[in-house]
């Protein structure tokens, strides 16, 4: 019979980790909160967007950093390059667009005096330019940030000096998804929810499958396979330098709802595009700090979502899903595609509810840590990455 100790196979295979709790506290201080503004934030690749949302030259993309205090504007130029600039007029620092999306193939105007800058970031023109003192248009073009591309996503720094490159920094994930065929792929819907709780939390109760069974029981608690104690368990966990992946299987042969059954005989066509790169079934990457790709199989077609939870304070955050699936083939495959993005829309109200009441929690200051099982090691794992990064060592983490 195996010990209690063998069972906790994630442990033995990561026994650097530990098994101690972890602080509560760095989701409920505002100090901690102040300190992941500069020492993560500000000195992490942070993904912005993905090529796609700029398809044609001239298209910009907005993306604001409130907890960096930046606005910031994604640009493919004429010359097809995609930059990032801070969303800043160099005039009087006015904030140049509002709009999420755009195109500035005739130019970028800041509103307040109609500055007009380039597609490239340069400033073209200046209303009343004789009456300035000795103005320099080519050394006041919009302030750039570091950018840099991988598999479609886009990436910034705002340090003008990263201590690692894009690919440096993602590390085995680059290595392990790199060739997903992501770009096969497109949006399908995008939901963005405000929640009063701390963005780590809102994280680390998306980073565990433990929960399935109890909070989503009537949603897709029958979908994951389950032990003989009809509790979860994982296929796979990678821990990567700065970040992690595990893996779990679905049910075989699970038992279709009504309309599953309806849908599957609209379209029982070939099978769509399957992506090689999954491990399991259901494959969950923590690119540190806030972004998720999640790669699923489906029954006939395989997708990924991705989740990125944006810090506004220390308890309000910003959650952004976006799912992605293959062009849809037919007006069957569509329907499908529809009720999963409804099915994981559902479940993913509930969890919401979940992230407020953590916070209202431990902002009781009831329980002082997080008492971590086996099976939660991507949580604990996350969490001593960001410790170290709060304490100014961004290194290779020293688990």
């Amino acid at each position: 019979m195996k010990t209690q100790m063998q069972e906790k196979k994630w442990v033995a295979k990561y026994p650097e980790v530990g098994t101690e709790p972890v602080p509560a506290e760095s989701c409920i201080s505002q100090d901690f909160f102040s300190l992941e503004r500069e020492r993560v934030f500000k000195k992490t690749w942070i993904n912005v967007c993905r090529v796609d949302d700029i398809p044609e030259q001239g298209d910009y993309f907005v993306r604001d950093l409130s907890v960096c205090n930046a606005s910031v504007i994604i640009i493919r130029g004429s010359d097809n390059v995609i930059r990032s600039f801070y969303n800043v007029c160099s005039h009087r620092g006015n904030i140049i667009t509002h709009n999420e999306t755009g195109n500035c193939s005739i130019g970028l105007f800041c509103p307040f005096h109609n500055w007009q800058y380039t597609d490239l970031g340069n400033l073209a023109k200046v209303p009343d330019e004789e009456n300035f003192f000795n103005l320099d248009k080519n050394t006041n073009g919009l302030t750039p940030i570091k950018t840099d591309l991988w598999a479609g996503f886009v990436f910034i720094h705002l340090d003008d000096t990263p201590e690692y490159s894009l690919l440096e920094y993602l590390g085995g994930v680059a290595n392990k998804i790199g060739d997903c065929p992501f770009d096969q792929m497109a949006l399908l819907q995008t939901y963005k929810v405000e929640e009063k709780t701390n963005w780590k939390i809102a994280l680390d109760a998306q980073n565990e499958v433990y929960h399935l069974p109890f909070q989503h029981q009537k949603l897709i608690g029958h979908t994951f396979l389950l032990n003989n104690k009809n509790n979860t368990r994982l296929l796979d966990v990678i821990l990567f330098n700065f970040h992690t992946m595990w893996s779990c299987e679905f049910v075989p042969n699970y038992k279709l709802s009504p309309l599953e059954s309806l849908l599957g005989q609209v379209d029982p066509g070939t099978t769509g595009l399957r992506i090689p790169q999954l491990v399991g079934e259901f494959d969950f990457y923590v690119i540190f700090p806030n972004t998720v790709i999640i790669l699923f199989r489906g029954p006939m077609e395989d997708g990924y979502i991705t989740y990125h939870f944006w810090p506004l304070a220390l308890n309000r955050t910003i959650w952004e899903v976006r799912y992605y699936f293959p062009p849809a083939a037919s007006a069957g495959r569509r329907l499908g595609q529809e009720f999963f993005k409804c099915l994981i829309r559902d479940v993913q109200q509930e969890d919401s509810i979940a992230h407020e009441a953590l916070y209202d929690g431990l902002a009781s200051r009831a329980k002082t840590f997080l008492q971590l099982q086996d099976e939660e090691i991507t949580i604990r794992y996350f969490h001593k990455v960001l410790k170290n990064f709060i304490a100014s060592a961004p290194g290779q983490p020293s688990v």
